[in-house]
């Protein structure tokens, strides 16, 4: 049985460890604390099998955003930045701390409630709301994968659903069975290598890191630094797209925008925050990341 001793070391690396993620993460020490790893590992990779297939089919939906003609604003579902959404990656469970707006965040990815757009990530339920304005905490599941999704306004993190809180209450009124259309979609849904899923997995779980000590930041919606432009640079003006395209190992991500290239290839590779294992290489002048047989490649506007 570990002594008092031990167990107050492990508790203090625990808590440095959240501290650190924190930081990157823009999470509060509450809930970064939910996430940390075993070994007080940051956590943001740490996943089951289901997370990680999940993660990547949702990086799908995130970053795959062509507007209509005429359309006005980005759907919540691909442009969660809008909504100050913090994303917090747990072993069993994603968690997405959206403070201004949790229900719009879920009315973008249940089916039936914005249309049949491109935005919306496919084959997630709604199993349980807890309704309170901004603090409101709805619990999804995906079912193809069985992975757990939990949207929330409150900063400290989503609470357990109390047994009264069931999705009856909640206005979307979703049903229990996929549809046709959210079939189609799931079953005609490029394949993910098992290397590809880690780095797919990943981009969803790095949507908006800031690092303050080597000013970079993976912020879909703004450069919190203020930088002047440089290679990479956002686009100031136009509609907002993005495409994420691909098939087994071989993907490739195009947007304008931001976040700048070498800030989002700099957090899949970062020391602390990356992802154990890739590496960033230049090819044709394009930024490449990989991981075991997979590659990314950041490319410019679609």
């Amino acid at each position: 049985m570990p002594s008092a001793g031990t167990a107050g070391n492990r508790s203090s690396a625990r808590l440095r460890a959240a501290h650190v993620r924190k930081d990157f993460t823009g999470e509060t020490l509450e809930v970064a604390l939910a996430g940390i790893g075993r070994k007080n590992t940051i956590g943001l990779d740490a996943c089951s099998p289901a997370q990680r297939e999940f993660r990547a089919l949702l990086a799908l939906s995130l970053f795959n955003r062509a507007p209509a003609p005429g359309e006005a604003p980005a759907r919540p579902v691909s442009n969660l930045g809008a909504h100050d959404a913090v994303i917090s990656p747990r072993w069993n469970e994603l968690v997405i701390v959206a403070q201004r707006s949790p229900a719009d965040v879920v009315a973008a990815l249940i089916p039936g409630t914005l249309g049949d757009g491109p935005g919306r990530a496919p084959g997630l339920l709604l199993v349980a709301a807890s309704p309170g304005n901004h603090s409101s905490t709805f619990h999804l599941q995906h079912q193809p994968t069985g992975a757990r999704l939990v949207v929330t306004g409150r900063p400290g993190g989503p609470k357990p659903p109390r047994p009264e809180a069931d999705r009856r209450q909640d206005p979307h009124g979703t049903a229990d069975e996929l549809t046709a259309d959210e079939r189609a979609r799931l079953d005609g849904s490029p394949p993910v290598s098992p290397d590809a899923a880690v780095l797919l997995a990943g981009l969803t779980c790095r949507y908006n890191l800031e690092d303050h000590t080597e000013r970079w930041a993976t912020s879909w919606t703004r450069d919190p630094f203020g930088r002047a432009n440089g290679w990479g640079a956002a686009a100031d003006h136009g509609p907002v797209e993005r495409q994420l395209s691909g098939r087994g190992d071989m993907w490739v991500l195009r947007w304008n925008g931001y976040p700048y290239r070498p800030d989002l290839a700099r957090a899949f590779t970062h020391p602390v925050i990356g992802i154990q294992g890739a590496e960033l290489h230049i090819h044709r002048q394009v930024p490449r990341v990989t991981f075991g047989t997979a590659f990314l490649e950041l490319r410019g506007p679609v």
